[in-house]
């Protein structure tokens, strides 16, 4: 697993990630998509602070959401409804090692961003 960025790593910055991002209207296709598919479990892929996965929760999927930068899960376990939300530390590589299957897998935009390379 490849250190996460540490713009996400450092409790400072992550607290800040948020407030930063805007009013991410755009997790609104996130979600259209995975109800369209009719899924009820999905794994969040690189989920930062969490602000898909807690929506994912809020309409009733069962929601795993995995990163590697430990700063932003701690903003992510803060929100409301994170206790309905299952957080893995790690990437997308340790979730079969835990049992962890879903219906779907998301990534927003802003993730695809640490694929830098073919082997990424």
């Amino acid at each position: 697993m490849r250190a996460p960025d540490p713009a996400f790593a450092d409790p400072r910055l992550a607290a800040l990630y948020d407030d930063l991002d805007g009013d991410r209207a755009d997790l609104d296709a996130y979600l259209a998509i995975v109800e369209e598919l009719g899924v009820s479990s999905v794994v969040d892929i690189g989920c930062g602070t969490g602000s898909l996965a807690v929506r994912l929760a809020a309409a009733g999927l069962t929601v795993t959401g995995v990163d590697p930068a430990t700063a932003s899960l701690d903003v992510a376990r803060s929100k409301p409804r994170a206790e309905q939300v299952t957080w893995v530390d790690g990437d997308a590589t340790v979730l079969p090692s835990l049992g962890i299957v879903a219906d779907a897998a998301v990534m927003t935009g802003n993730v695809a961003q640490v694929f830098v390379s073919d082997e990424d």
